[in-house]
This record gives structure tokens, sequence and C-alpha cells, in this order.
């Protein structure tokens, strides 16, 4: 690091912290000279005095001014009145003002095309805008305003008449419609189309009157096939022609009384088919053909009454059938069939005596037979002092009906031979081993025996055995005038432990 005392201190420089730019020498410019700002200010000052106080020192002139001369002293006086021009241009201002409505009335009639409605009357009406024009130009602006006014009131009378215009050209064209005009009817729809491109009843028309030639023919067709009978090529005609134009009234009015026409011929043919049918006592055929009619005339009596006698006939029919086959049913002994078809008849026809007197009669015959089967069906039941009393009264029952037939006397020698049998004891053998005790239930007590034989009527009967230290015994056997060969044991072998 070097010694401090080889440095020598700093001294402040020698000249103004300010500088001024010119140079010694240098001229100064003349805005930064106080001589042009002095003059400035003098100028200034005298500029003042000359227009505040300069106006006040010089003297009012007396005497008329003096007029001065141009170079050309002929030239006229002016002769026109600003007021009367004033007059003329408001005047000219009105007439382009209603000029401006004539121009603005006409675009709108030639927009709804008034050539093709109304062309001689806008010649007209234009004349006397031709006669402003005159005016005009001879600066008579009033008169001019006045034709223009004329020529303006007779365009709003054009188009004030639209309306009624578009009516009559509607009316005209559904009158030539009505007549079958078709070029008349087409030319009236086009001119209203022509004033309204868009109204609606006039597009129909013109559409209507295209065709109108061709629905004139169908519609000829329509009527000769009508007179000829033929309704059904009539009907396709009348659609047809509907299918071209919708709104004929004759081609509606036809379809109508066509279809009519046609309809009742259906509802005459069913109505015959139906009687016809009944007369033959083809009452399925009958009912179906009466129904078909009332399809067709819901609100036809002939048919109802008709479909009443098909009906009516039909539970003749269906209670003489019943009666018969519950009759034949009576005679085969088929009692049950036969209290069962009565009651099908009494459900028909409950007030039917015949019915109510078969019914009891064939109820009361089955009732007995279902007695009778029941014993002829399990005879061991007679076993039963009780029951041997009832199949003795069945059988009483039985034999005091009058004029039995076959079923019934085969019913009473069977119920007959069964109850006999059934009284008629057989000798049964029982066997033991002389320790049991036996007992024969229904008969009573048999005691202890090796052997033993007893006579006992058919039926179900059970022995019993009992023997000290042992398990009782329990048989069950059944004695019939077929069976029982083989001897009943009662033993008492299984010892209590």
């Amino acid at each position: 690091m070097a010694d401090s005392n080889d440095f020598e201190p700093i001294k402040p420089a020698e000249f103004p912290l300010t500088q001024n730019t010119l140079q010694p020498g240098e001229p100064v410019p003349w805005q930064q000279r106080r001589s042009t700002w002095v003059a400035l200010a003098i100028c200034v000052l005298l500029a003042l005095l000359v227009i505040f106080v300069l106006p006040a020192l010089v003297p009012t002139p007396k005497g008329p001014p003096v007029a001065i001369e141009t170079g050309n002293s002929q030239a006229p006086a002016l002769s026109e009145s600003p007021f009367r021009d004033a007059q003329l241009g408001n005047a000219r201002r009105a007439a382009q003002d209603v000029l401006a409505k004539i121009l603005e009335k006409k675009s709108f009639l030639e927009q709804k095309n008034i050539q093709q409605w109304g062309a001689s009357a806008m010649t007209e009406a234009l004349k006397a805008a031709t006669e402003g024009d005159r005016f005009y130009q001879q600066r008579d602006f009033p008169q001019a305003q006045a034709r223009y006014e004329e020529t303006l009131s007779n365009l709003q009378a054009l188009e004030d008449s639209i309306p009624q215009r578009l009516a009559a050209a509607l009316t005209t064209g559904n009158t030539f419609l009505s007549e079958s005009h078709a070029l008349k009817a087409q030319e009236q729809f086009e001119l209203a189309l022509a004033i309204d491109p868009d109204n609606r009843e006039a597009e129909i028309g013109l559409s209507r009157a295209t065709v109108l030639d061709q629905v004139t023919d169908l519609l000829n067709q329509a009527d000769l096939a009508v007179q000829n009978s033929e309704l059904e090529r009539a009907r396709q005609l009348f659609n047809q022609i509907i299918s071209l134009d919708a709104l004929s009234n004759r081609a509606r009015d036809g379809l109508q009384q066509v279809t009519q026409q046609i309809s009742q011929q259906a509802f005459n043919e069913a109505m015959s088919r139906g009687f016809n049918a009944l007369e033959s006592n083809q009452l399925t055929k009958a009912r179906t053909a009466f129904n078909e009619a009332l399809k067709i005339q819901p609100d036809s009596d002939a048919a109802r009454k008709g479909l009443a006698q098909t009906g009516n006939r039909s539970t003749q029919q269906s209670i003489q059938s019943l009666m018969t086959k519950a009759e034949q049913q009576e005679t085969d002994e088929q009692w049950h069939s036969a209290r069962d078809s009565y009651a099908k008849t009494l459900t028909i026809d409950s007030s039917l005596m015949a019915a109510r007197l078969g019914q009891l009669r064939s109820g009361a015959r089955a009732d007995l037979e279902d007695r009778i089967m029941k014993i002829l069906n399990d005879p061991l039941r007679l076993s039963t002092a009780s029951v041997r009393k009832q199949a003795t009264q069945v059988l009483q029952d039985a034999r005091g009906i009058k004029n039995p037939g076959p079923r019934l006397r085969e019913q009473i020698s069977r119920l007959q031979k069964t109850i006999q049998t059934a009284v008629t004891p057989l000798t049964i053998e029982f066997l033991s081993d002389n320790d049991t005790h036996v007992t024969l239930y229904k008969v009573g007590e048999l005691g202890q025996f090796n052997r033993k034989q007893l006579e006992l009527i058919p039926g179900n009967y059970v022995a019993v055995g009992s023997r000290s230290g042992y398990r009782d015994v329990r048989v069950e056997f059944q004695i019939t005038a077929t069976s029982r060969d083989k001897p009943v044991i009662i033993v008492c072998t299984e010892p209590v432990s």
C-alpha cells in the first residue's frame, strides 16, 4: 500500500457555476434585445388609443351622406321586392312538397300494379300534374300547387278504391267459377293478385280456375254415372274432383248424396239377408246381417226389430232344444243331466212352468239314485244297524215309484240283494293262544280261547287282544260274501319291557 504522503491536496476550479453561451464580442440576437421589447410595448399602446380614444375625438358630419359613385354610373336600381321573393319561395316549397307526395303516391300505386287495373284513371289523374309543371316553369307556384293537389287527390282516390276493386275482382272471379268460365275467372283472380299478391282467397281462386275445365269434365262424368246407377264409379269420380278442387260444392254435395245412396243400398241388402236368414231359421246369419245393418244406420228401428226377432227366435229355439233334451234324458233315466237341462232352461225363462216341474221331478229321482248308489258302492256300511235301516227306507222309496224304468228296476234288484246279503251271517273262525283276552268290537267279549267260530254279518270289524305283561294287539278285518276264508288270529306276543 502507498504512503499517504505521495498524494497532493485537491484545489477548487476557478470558473462560475453558470456560463453565458455567447462568446465575448459576439452580437446579441434581436429577440433578446431590450429595445425590441420597448418598441413592442409602444405599438400596443398606440393600437389601444386608435381603437378607444380616437373615435370619441372625431366630430359627427352634418348634412346628407354623399353617394359614392362607381365607375359605371348608368347601373339600374333593384326592382324586386324581398317580401314577394320570400312568398314565391314559400309557394315553390309548398308546390315541391305536394309534388313529393304525388311521386310517393304514384310509386305506391305502381307497386299495386295500377297499369293492370287503373291505367286510364292514372293517366287522367296525372294530366293536372302536367299543367302544374307548366305553371311551375312560369314561376306561378300557387297555380302549380293547386294542380299538384288536384293530382294528389285523384291519386288518393285511386288508392282508396283498392279494397273495393280487390273485393270486386274476387266476387266476379267466384261468380265466373260457379258459372264454369275458367278463363274469365282466372283473369279476375290474376287481377286480384296484381292488387294484393299475398291475398289467400285470390290464390285459392286462381288455383281452382286453373283446373276448372278438368273439374267440369269430371263432374259431367260423375253425373252420368249417377244416372246409370254406377254409384261406386260416381263416388270415385267425386273424390278425384275433390282432390283437384276441395272447395267444389257440386263435388262435395254429389259425394255426400252418392255416399248416402251406397249406404242405403248396403243397409237394404243387409236387412234383406237378415230376414231371409230368419225365415230359413238360420239365426246366426240373421244376427250377423242385422248387426251389419245397425252399423250402417245405428238409429234404424227396423234393424233393431229384426235383431230382436232373431233373439226371440233364438231364445225359443234354445228353450225348445233344452226341454227336448231334458225330456229325453228323463226317458233315459239320466236324472242328473235332466235336472241340469231344466236348470239351464230356467235361466233363459224363469217363468216356464214345465221346466220348473221337470227340475223338481228330475231332482227327486237324481237324489234317490244318489242314495241307492251310495249303498251299492259301499255295501259294508250295512253292517251298522242305522245304515241298514236307511237302506231299507231307500228300498221302500224306490219301490214306491210308479212306472219305474229299466235302470231303476235294476237298481232296486241290486239294492234288495245287497241288503239281504248284508243281514245274512257268515261263519268266521278266530285263533288265539288261550292266554290273550279277546274283545270283538260291535259284538262283545270273546274271552280267552285257542279256537272259536262266530256267525257274523258282512262288514268291517276290529278285534283287540290284551295280556298281562304284553303289549295289546289290534286286528282289523273285513267280512264279505266272497272273502274271509282265512281265520282271524289274535295273539299278544310282544312283552312289555
